[in-house]
């Protein structure tokens, strides 16, 4: 059962938040591009790789020093699994794959070094020894970022050398011809043995290779992991990212949870953002308001950190208690399959299909953004109440935002946008008439979500429209197809 599919991740934007976190090594970069989800009955090692990463936030909080040592050595970590892979199945590796090696392993010893000073922090990231295969590709013990076949691998390869070096001293006195002739002769045999005596060499360094290669590219996955863990932290550090409790219920809380986008881009624009506080149990939960009361966004802040959550991630709230869940559906209004010619209401009926095999094998968190909204009211209206009732009796999480009446039930959970409710509308009418700025009542509208006992929608659609300016005459007359439609 795949966990997330890639529509939902797009229109969460995931892929655009993931790209805030840096990567510096081979390695850790392939754990980014390659990430998962933890699983249901994983809860245990969640916590162990939140504890980690707590470990970790607490040391670059008291020594930025140590990170940023830590990522200079990262750096050096190209991804060379390829390489060793190589040498696993007998291809005999060549000077570059060698030297490439040999930096790695000096890094590794180096890496080694700096994490043993803080053991108690980075114990799970200690490399296994690889002084052998080291030794082998520095067979002079000089410590340094080069490899070259030297002649102390073979006595043969160093009676060799003498024999080339004497050859080309006599070439470069030499004048005659045919003398030069015949020493370029012998140069050239001797450079064929120089070659095959260097070919045995790299053949039995490649077996050596091949020999430690497990413990290797166990020392790569180590990297790569403490890489992708520093990564995490730095983000959760930039963004003010928390630990969450990992619940074993199955629900949601979420004490003033942050989307970071849509924060960033209102106080830019030097606006309040509303931060969202939601408790999710397993069944419906309705959330209603107006259109421009932040619904989407409410949404989206959710599923953005249970997603977070489930990937490893610390999230963005005050407080935040969340379970493993099996799956995660994002369905919003920009669902139509062009490719496929269908509209919006018949790209959601499809995905809600897909949904629907997935609510009856596991647990999950479905989002449903104005579910029907593409259809006509009557028709909407009876899809939204009919789907909430399902989902009401099932074992997942599921959020449906509506504008549609009548779809509340008295056993679901129901979330309101305060919007305009204590708003002095006359206030803000003269204000409007004043300045003529629509934003003046997306300024004004309370995002905040409250739990309501309520089972209709609040009016806040005719509310706007009285503000914009309305004539009186119409507003009047919907606010009688109101009464006529309560009655």
């Amino acid at each position: 059962m795949k966990f997330i599919d890639e529509n939902s991740l797009n229109r969460l934007n995931f892929k655009e938040l993931l790209s805030r976190i840096d990567m510096y090594s081979g390695y850790g970069k392939s754990k980014l591009n390659n990430l998962s989800n933890f699983l249901v009955g994983e809860e245990n090692k969640l916590e162990e790789e939140f504890e980690r990463m707590e470990k970790i936030y607490n040391l670059i909080s008291n020594d930025k020093r140590e990170m940023l040592k830590l990522e200079m050595i990262l750096y050096k970590f190209d991804n060379i699994r390829k390489t060793v892979e190589n040498a696993i199945n007998d291809i005999v590796l060549d000077t570059v794959d060698l030297f490439e090696l040999k930096v790695q392993l000096m890094a590794m010893i180096e890496l080694n070094l700096l994490l043993n000073e803080n053991r108690d922090v980075f114990s799970d990231f200690i490399l296994e020894d690889m002084g052998e295969l080291f030794g082998a590709l520095d067979p002079n013990n000089e410590k340094i970022a080069t490899f070259y076949i030297y002649e102390s691998y073979s006595v043969i390869l160093k009676e060799i050398r003498r024999q080339k070096k004497e050859v080309e001293n006599k070439l470069f006195n030499e004048t005659d011809y045919e003398t030069i002739q015949k020493l370029k002769n012998e140069r050239l045999s001797i450079l064929v043995d120089e070659e095959r005596e260097e070919f045995k060499i790299r053949r039995n360094l490649t077996a050596l290779v091949k020999k430690f290669s497990s413990i290797f590219l166990n020392n790569t996955e180590k990297i790569g992991n403490l890489d992708f863990v520093l990564g995490k932290v730095r983000f959760a550090k930039e963004y003010n990212g928390i630990r969450p409790v990992v619940s074993k219920k199955k629900e949601i809380v979420l004490e003033d949870a942050i989307n970071l986008e849509v924060k960033e881009v209102l106080e830019a624009k030097n606006k309040k953002y509303t931060p969202i506080s939601i408790k999710l149990n397993v069944g419906t939960t309705m959330i209603t308001g107006a259109n421009m009361g932040g619904k989407s966004v409410a949404l989206k802040t959710i599923a953005e950190n249970v997603l977070l959550f489930q990937m490893g991630f610390f999230v963005f709230a005050k407080y935040a208690s969340i379970p493993l869940l099996d799956f995660i559906f994002f369905v919003s209004d920009d669902m139509q399959d062009i490719s496929k010619g269908l509209s919006t209401f018949g790209a959601e009926i499809i995905k809600l299909k897909e949904i629907n095999s997935y609510v009856k094998s596991g647990t999950g968190l479905i989002v449903f953004d104005e579910f029907a909204r593409g259809t006509n009211p009557k028709e909407g209206q009876k899809f939204v109440r009919a789907l909430a009732k399902y989902l009401n009796e099932k074992s997942s999480i599921s959020i449906i935002t509506t504008h549609f009446d009548s779809v509340v039930e008295k056993n679901m959970k129901h979330y309101q946008v305060v919007g305009l409710k204590n708003l002095d509308f006359e206030s803000l009418k003269n204000r409007l008439k004043a300045n003529n700025s629509l934003e003046l009542i997306q300024d004004n509208m309370d995002f905040t979500l409250e739990e309501s006992i309520e089972t209709e929608v609040p009016k806040d659609a005719l509310n706007i429209a009285k503000l914009i300016g309305l004539d009186d005459e119409i507003s009047e007359m919907i606010y009688k197809e109101y009464e006529w439609e309560e009655q």
